[in-house]
């Protein structure tokens, strides 16, 4: 009876353990907020335009991969007749866009993302599956990102239209936080610790529905406090550009999950790498120890890459340790019993076991 009572038990517990490290309404099903008598999803928020008493929606519901997804496009926007239009990006984010002009001159223009969702899990892929379509599609890259950090950054000054700074008051604005590929270019008073990013951007269309896998990589070892995901039409995130922004490049997103793994990618033994390691083997593997008088430190790290930004910059992720709770180690004997390593996904997923023979 105890068996069967844990059995359900588990059962039902077990879908809510390995979900839980989801990203809110994933699937874009829930439409019940309102902008300019349009439903708008929930959970995120488009870069819809309220400015000069006009309003301008971006995010619209759309007939899905599976059920509804959301449909985001570059459109013109403000008042031509003002002389005070221009081409907006179309994107949807778990933040907070925002906008801001100061008086009526176009030239203080300037905009973008602040803040996000709490959170403290560390996924390695973020699976999306997209339409792109537009008339320009070869012209302008779409964005889908993903980026982590533990704090709270302030900053005053944005770039703007005129290339000059605006100044406005932001707290954990996207560009304060992603440092290396896409920083304020006015400085940032208090910047945070950002753990991780997962950024894929390219010049293509998709007419049919499309999966797209972005590798997450990591700057430190840090369990994270905030993350924030941007899914953008065209040329946002990119420094504030003030070009290259097509009016109807379109961006259809639905169904994304965040893909946690149980692989290791490096593997350091007494802190050196040891390149011969296979992470896709579970046979035993061998390594020779140079100095068999060491004593056996094996380390495991996840998550390591760089991104190359719009301006040509590098940004290298040294990727993460995987703690204890995600990999544990029998030891084995030199020249003996294997050194047993067992990787556990953080959402309980999956398992890797790896078996390495250490001989003099």
């Amino acid at each position: 009876m105890k068996k069967i009572l844990f059995s359900i038990l588990y059962l039902v517990l077990c879908p809510y353990v390995l979900t839980a490290q989801q990203l809110p309404d994933p699937h874009f099903e829930d439409w019940s907020a309102m902008f300019k008598d349009e439903p708008q999803l929930k959970d995120w928020h488009g870069s819809n335009v309220s400015q000069i008493g006009l309003k301008f929606v971006f995010m619209y519901a759309k007939p899905g991969r599976t059920g509804k997804c959301a449909y985001v496009a570059d459109k013109l926007v403000g008042a031509p007749k003002l002389n005070l239009a221009e081409v907006g990006p179309g994107y949807i984010t778990l933040g907070q866009p925002w906008q801001y002009l100061k008086g009526l001159s176009i030239n203080s223009a300037t905009a973008g993302t602040e803040g996000g969702i709490a959170w403290k899990y560390r996924p390695d892929t973020m699976s999306v599956w997209i339409k792109r379509v537009g008339p320009a599609t070869e012209k302008e890259d779409f964005h889908l990102l993903y980026y982590s950090w533990i704090g709270t950054s302030k900053s005053t000054q944005y770039k703007n239209k005129k290339g000059t700074a605006t100044t406005t008051e932001r707290i954990n604005e996207e560009s304060d936080i992603r440092l290396a590929t896409d920083g304020n270019e006015f400085g940032t008073d208090q910047q945070v610790k950002q753990v991780a990013e997962g950024w894929y951007r390219t010049r293509a269309r998709y007419n049919e529905w499309t999966q797209i896998k972005v590798p997450i990589l990591y700057k430190n070892d840090g369990r994270p406090t905030m993350c924030n995901v941007i899914f953008s039409s065209g040329n946002y995130p990119a420094f504030r550009a003030n070009d290259g922004l097509y009016d109807g490049n379109a961006l259809y997103v639905d169904d994304v999950e965040l893909i946690y793994s149980s692989r290791i990618d490096k593997l350091t033994i007494n802190g050196k790498e040891w390149r011969e390691f296979n992470p896709d083997s579970e046979k035993e593997q061998t390594y020779k120890l140079p100095n068999s008088q060491e004593p056996i430190v094996i380390n495991g790290f996840r998550g390591i890459g760089s991104y190359t930004n719009i301006k040509g910059d590098k940004a290298r992720f040294n990727g993460r340790k995987l703690d204890t709770q995600e990999m544990t180690i029998v030891p084995g004997e030199i020249n003996g019993k294997p050194w047993v390593i067992t990787v556990k996904a953080e959402d309980g997923s999956s398992t890797h076991v790896y078996k390495i023979k250490i001989v003099s």
